[in-house]
C-alpha cells in the first residue's frame, strides 16, 4: 500500500521540543503524532522533531517526506558559537546571506564540542548538515541557528532556548509563509 503525500508549504525541523514548543504555539500546529516522532500540523505548515543528532534527523525527515510534499523547508535550532564577542540568543541564517539577519558558517558534529580549535566554522551543531543533506534540492531549504553556548559544558535550559525560538520567529517566519 503506498500512501500518498499531502502538499504543503513549508515543513519545520526541529530537534528539540524546547525549540518546537514556541512554533507550535505561534503557528497553531496540533499535534498529529508522538509515534515515530513528534509531529504537528497546521494550515499548509507541518513541524517535525527529531530528537538529537544525524540519525535522528535523517529519519524524521525521510518519514516527514513520506507524508508531505513541501515548497520549503526549514530547520530551526540552537548551536554553539567559537566566538565568545556574539551573544547568547542571537539568531544566525547558515544558507543564506542578505536576509535581514545575521549570516554564519555552520557544521555539524556527532558529539559536542568544547574546543574551538577543532571547526573551521562559526556556529557548530548536531543536526543542520543531514537536514541539508537529506531534503531534496528542489526543495528551498532554510537553516537558522539560535547562539545557545560558547562551547562549554553547560546545557541551555529549555526556558532560555524557548524564549530564544519564541523571539527569533518574527525574523524568520516569512520565510514559512508564502
Amino acid at each position: 500500500m503506498t500512501m500518498s503525500t499531502r502538499n504543503i508549504h513549508t515543513l519545520i525541523h526541529t530537534a528539540l521540543v524546547a525549540e518546537a514548543k514556541p512554533i507550535i504555539g505561534h503557528f497553531k500546529l496540533t499535534c498529529k503524532e508522538k509515534i515515530p516522532f513528534n509531529l504537528y500540523e497546521g494550515k499548509d505548515i507541518a513541524l517535525i522533531v527529531s530528537g538529537m543528532g544525524s540519525q535522528n534527523t535523517k529519519e524524521a525527515l525521510l518519514y516527514a517526506l513520506s507524508l508531505y510534499e513541501p515548497c520549503v523547508a526549514i530547520n530551526i535550532g540552537i548551536a554553539g558559537c567559537v566566538d565568545r564577542s556574539v551573544a547568547k540568543g542571537t539568531l544566525f541564517c547558515t544558507t543564506h546571506e542578505g536576509l535581514g539577519m545575521p549570516f554564519a558558517s555552520c557544521s555539524s558534529h556527532n558529539a559536542t564540542v568544547q574546543k574551538a580549535l577543532h571547526v573551521s566554522t562559526t556556529l557548530v551543531d548536531m543536526e543542520a548538515d543531514t537536514f541539508l543533506q537529506t531534503i531534496p534540492k528542489s526543495i528551498q531549504t532554510y537553516v537558522f541557528k539560535i547562539v545557545s553556548d560558547h562551547l562549554e559544558d553547560t546545557i541551555p535550559s529549555k526556558t532560555d532556548v524557548g524564549n530564544w525560538i519564541n523571539k527569533s520567529i518574527k525574523v524568520w517566519e516569512k520565510y514559512a509563509r508564502f
